[in-house]
């Protein structure tokens, strides 16, 4: 019955997360949808992960590789289902968030009918640490992007995606609720990826964009896990700041816009850096921790772009006045 039907590589990246890996690996393995090959990878957790994956394997059957030494980053097994994955297309499953049994079903019948297309992703619920549900993305899309096309769904040419939205911010609330066809994930992995800490996830959908279109469901076919130690909660603000920078810096360079549009975008952050904890000179350190060599380029296209944009420098500086009174007021 499986034969015919294109095959789905399911990626569990683990770590620490034996309290969830359970109901995570389960969901998957209770997809409709069954032609789906699973490999759960952990990074020397240091919890019960282990011996709990190890007895799911037994009973189910899947592949499963441990890491003796914690690589320092998720997208090193992101790297190693490039080369692992027989599937046509790839679903990243974060270890603690859960999938809705119509996840890969509607998924995969969107993709077919839309050829073309290398993205699939979709609305979900947001649970605590104990599964119950408090609240949804639709809140992501209403209050962060203040946008509504995301009440219903639609298709869309990639590098527009790119261009209009992914650029600014995150399009995909949660990776566990995208699916992606293998090659253009393969082609939106790179290296650097494992640089990032917060926003690899950002850059990586917007590399996958330039090879093909997007599918969105606003059903709510996935299960996000907020709590106290996920990794966006970790993130410090100094690092945080570092990291949107350079990925708006390698987005933008993929789009081929005009030199003069760089300093436009690099705005918000301008703005966000005024009111943030971490000075200057610790986002700087930071910038280079990421990359030496990508922060003088992104230095170097700003001040280029500001050159084209005068005006902004005049308007920098009136923000940082106003910021300055603020800092003085909260401290």
């Amino acid at each position: 019955m499986t034969g015919a039907l294109p095959l789905v590589t399911a990626l569990v990246p683990s770590y620490n997360h034996g309290r969830y890996i359970r109901e995570r690996i389960e969901s998957i393995l209770g997809q409709t949808y069954p032609a789906v090959e699973l490999i759960v990878i952990d990074d020397a957790s240091q919890d019960d992960s282990d011996a709990l994956i190890r007895a799911l394997q037994q009973q189910h059957g899947f592949q499963y590789i441990r890491n003796q030494k914690n690589s320092g980053t998720p997208f090193a097994a992101w790297e190693r289902i490039c080369k692992l994955a027989k599937g046509r297309y790839i679903w990243v499953c974060e270890s603690d968030d859960v999938a809705e049994p119509e996840f890969l079903q509607t998924a995969v019948t969107r993709l077919l009918g839309a050829p073309g297309s290398v993205l699939f992703y979709c609305n979900s619920l947001v649970i605590d640490d104990q599964s119950e549900v408090i609240g949804s993305t639709e809140s992501y899309f209403h209050d962060i992007w203040r946008e509504s096309r995301w009440d219903q769904d639609f298709s869309a040419a990639g590098k527009d995606e790119l261009i209009r939205y992914q650029l600014r911010g995150q399009m995909v609330p949660n990776m566990s609720s995208a699916l992606f066809e293998a090659e253009a994930f393969r082609k939106g992995f790179t290296p650097f990826l494992k640089n990032l800490r917060l926003t690899g996830d950002w850059l990586f959908v917007g590399d996958v964009l330039r090879q093909g279109g997007a599918e969105f469901s606003a059903s709510k076919l996935s299960r996000f896990r907020k709590h106290e130690v996920t990794s966006r909660v970790r993130v410090k603000s100094a690092r945080s700041q570092a990291e949107f920078i350079l990925t708006k810096y390698h987005l933008f360079k993929s789009t081929r816009l005009p030199v003069s549009a760089f300093a436009n975008l690099m705005g918000t952050d301008m703005v966000r850096f005024l009111y943030e904890s971490a000075g200057l000179l610790q986002v700087i350190r930071a910038l280079v921790a990421v990359s030496a060599m990508d922060t003088l380029r992104c230095a170097a296209l700003l001040m280029v772009s500001l050159f084209w944009n005068p005006s902004y420098i005049s308007k920098f500086f009136a923000r940082y006045k106003v910021a300055k009174i603020w800092r003085s007021e909260n401290e």
